[in-house]
């Protein structure tokens, strides 16, 4: 598509639409599911609400989705999608079995240390702030795994904050933003690179007939990389189906 001026925050900008967003997911809490609002507000350092809490075990190290894959079955939500103020009232964790609890309500955690066998507790992210990181992979991206896998991706497995469609429809066309500049919506991020956090593919498939080795070895040649990693450096808000531009 040919470039267009956009008005931003510092005045014109030359942007190039390259798509649009098709999924957005927060996550509260790491490493549990997240939910799939319509809006997400966003705030100087990056969207309320996303990766702000982290589970850690007794030695105080933080669990992750790949050395604790049971917990990406459990999932966290807020009651307001724009929510900005007092998360922990606002938010709701639910069990595999479909509880749902208060994130204030200690017996989540006391549920999640049973299936672990292990205690557990919930801190403020080590990493916040401007050092917080947003993936994003296109959805051209996901159908080549799909095609590799030999059907559907198990939605569990999807950790990426934006889906985009792209424009031109051509797979790890998202890996050649690396150093550039994105504006989805209102919101300006920098391309930090390769991302590592959009796939997990560390649950049992719960359907039959995908080869997740194949996904593995696709995993292994791209150096377990897939789509990119953002920063968002300011904006208020981003939207299911905003635009998405590459800004020069």
């Amino acid at each position: 598509m040919t470039a267009s001026e956009v008005n931003a925050d510092s005045g014109l900008e030359l942007a190039e639409v390259v798509g649009q967003i098709v999924a957005l997911k927060r996550f509260p809490i790491e490493p549990l599911g997240g939910e799939a609002p319509n809006e997400i507000a966003v705030r100087a350092d990056g969207p309320v609400g996303d990766r702000i809490y982290e589970i850690v075990g007794s030695d105080g190290a933080p669990l992750t989705w790949r050395t604790a894959p049971e917990l990406l079955r459990y999932s966290v939500r807020f009651l307001e999608a724009l929510v900005v103020e007092d998360l922990e009232s606002w938010a709701r964790v639910k069990a595999p079995d479909g509880r749902e609890f208060a994130m204030t309500d200690p017996a989540w955690l006391g549920d999640i240390a049973q299936r672990l066998g292990r205690e557990v507790s919930l801190r403020r992210a080590a990493v916040g702030g401007s050092q917080r990181s947003l993936h994003l992979i296109s959805r051209s991206t996901l159908r080549f795994v799909e095609r590799v896998y030999g059907m559907p991706l198990e939605p569990l497995w999807l950790r990426a904050n934006f889906v985009i469609e792209l424009a031109g429809g051509k797979a790890f066309e998202e890996d050649d933003w690396a150093g550039r500049q994105l504006r989805i919506g209102d919101t300006l991020c920098e391309v930090l690179g390769s991302s590592h956090g959009c796939l997990a593919t560390t649950l049992p498939p719960e359907k039959s007939g995908g080869d997740l080795s194949m996904v593995d070895g696709l995993l292994k040649v791209r150096g377990g990389s897939l789509g990119v990693e953002l920063r968002a450096s300011r904006g208020q808000r981003i939207r299911l189906a905003d635009p998405v531009c590459l800004v020069d």
